[in-house]
């Protein structure tokens, strides 16, 4: 794999030095020179598409129109500079320009979908970044410069949302690369060929030359070099990964919050400056740039929130649930009961039953078979346990090897459906790997009618008493057995 890594890079400076050198000879070359460039890419992308290494097709056909667009954009350069020695202007030459940027934006964020979605959170704060950044440089450099040469309304709203656009995909493209480590390769050349767009886009406007709308040599060779780094990063090994990557969660923390503040704050804080100065305000970015910035960034502020009340949940369940069986825990327990016993003692609940539940010889089997074996056990006991009982009923593991059942409704329900359904769960054996190891238990249990008052503890204590004494019942019938003749075995407690 770093083989194919360093042929990329070699490829890539074979390429991209001698193109970009050309172009600063002359105009002619200049042009000729782009067009060739901007070939690179939409071969590189046609054999991803014939080798099927695409990850989503729609999204890499949307790139494919998008570099065509390009293509016939640089390809109409050349012939009017070739037959009026000037480069190609009017509404046809914007329009494939910006088709172009758009089906590439587009087929982008459809490629990226499912590592988007696994990282929605970084990837709009990066975008955010990236459109904050983009008013920034508009406000001032690249309006006032606009305002100088006299451009008119039309082009200076193409040039701000070409920028605007731009700068959110080099946003996202950053998140990549920091995150997508097995994509970096991929996400790297793609920053590379979109600041070069974008040095390119603010060259073209600082360097214009208002007579035969040209711009300066160099603005032609950062074009090689977009379309160029846009070829290596589809053709590099990594592309396939660019999906890959899933991320954590960003937190509601307050260096969070002040970030999208401030990044809502950007365009309303330059159109005061600007007032301030005596400058002239940019309406049209101030009512675009806050169009995109505040849905944004309010998506944001829900997902945040959206994350906090899922971490708060999260937290409950840790305090709440049992770590091994993820059974309620005591504490869940104790909370559950209380209520049931309270709605007990005023009526509305025909009352309550506590089962209380302990394995007989389970020290045997972790001895025996080890302490991984015996805590599969205990998962397989609570989900038979679990299966048993209806959703308003609770199973909770007491701790160790005891379970406590609390049931809603009078007793005789219970003895005459839940009791006997543990009974049948436990009577068979649970697999665990390739053993077969049989449930002994014994079953304590405590009632309480409607009307009747009980705290928790007095109802578990019974629950406790008998099963206790039900285990010792047991115990002593097991002693009156004879002791087994010299030379016989006996199979090991649990085992089936």
């Amino acid at each position: 794999m770093r083989r194919a890594h360093r042929h990329v890079h070699a490829a890539v400076m074979l390429i991209a030095v001698p193109l970009a050198a050309l172009s600063l000879l002359s105009n002619s070359w200049r042009y000729g020179v782009i067009a060739i460039a901007a070939f690179i890419p939409l071969v590189a992308l046609v054999v991803q598409l014939l080798r099927r290494t695409c990850t989503d097709k729609m999204g890499w056909c949307a790139m494919l129109i998008g570099l065509v667009f390009l293509a016939i954009h640089n390809v109409a350069n050349v012939y009017a500079f070739a037959v009026q020695g000037i480069q190609a202007t009017g509404m046809k030459s914007d329009i494939t320009l910006l088709l172009g940027y758009v089906f590439l934006l587009v087929g982008g964020m459809l490629a990226t979908i499912p590592y988007a979605r696994r990282d929605v959170g970084g990837m709009l704060d990066m975008t955010l970044g990236g459109l904050a950044l983009a008013s920034v440089v508009w406000s001032t450099v690249l309006y006032p410069l606009n305002l100088r040469m006299g451009s008119s309304s039309g082009t200076i709203t193409y040039e701000m949302v070409l920028l605007l656009c731009i700068s959110a995909l080099a946003g996202a493209v950053v998140r990549a690369a920091v995150v997508a480590r097995k994509a970096r390769g991929t996400s790297l050349y793609l920053l590379t060929a979109i600041i070069a767009v974008m040095g390119a886009e603010i060259g073209t406007t600082v360097t214009l030359d208002p007579v035969n709308h040209t711009s300066a040599g160099w603005v032609g060779s950062l074009c090689v070099v977009a379309y160029t780094a846009l070829g290596a990063a589809l053709l590099h090994p990594s592309v396939t990964s660019i999906t890959g990557t899933e991320r954590e969660p960003l937190g509601l923390t307050p260096s969070r919050l002040a970030f999208l503040g401030v990044a809502l704050a950007v365009n309303p804080a330059i159109a005061g400056i600007q007032f301030l100065m005596g400058r002239a305000t940019d309406m049209v970015l101030l009512t675009i740039a806050s169009l995109l910035i505040v849905p944004l960034v309010v998506t944001r502020i829900g997902l945040l929130a959206k994350w906090h009340a899922d971490a708060e949940r999260r937290l409950d369940d840790l305090a709440s649930l049992d770590e091994l069986t993820g059974l309620a825990n005591r504490r869940a327990l104790t909370s559950h009961l209380a209520g049931l016993l309270d709605r007990v003692a005023h009526g509305p609940t025909a009352g309550a039953v506590v089962l209380y539940l302990d394995l007989d010889d389970f020290k045997v089997v972790n001895d025996t078979y080890g302490h991984a074996t015996g805590d599969q056990l205990l998962r397989a006991i609570a989900e038979r346990l679990r299966s048993c009982v209806r959703a308003s009923d609770l199973v909770a593991r007491f701790g160790g090897d005891e379970f406590v059942i609390v049931l809603e409704g009078p007793l005789n329900a219970v003895d005459a459906t839940v009791l006997p359904a543990i009974e049948r769960a436990l009577d068979q054996p649970f697999e665990v790997g390739e053993l077969a190891i049989m449930a002994r238990s014994s079953l304590g249990l405590a009632s309480i009618a409607a009307g009747q008052r009980a705290d928790t503890e007095m109802l578990l204590s019974r629950a406790d008493a008998t099963m206790y004494r039900i285990k010792q019942e047991r115990r002593a019938e097991r002693e009156v057995f004879a002791t087994p003749q010299a030379g016989e075995e006996r199979p090991a407690p649990w085992a089936h």
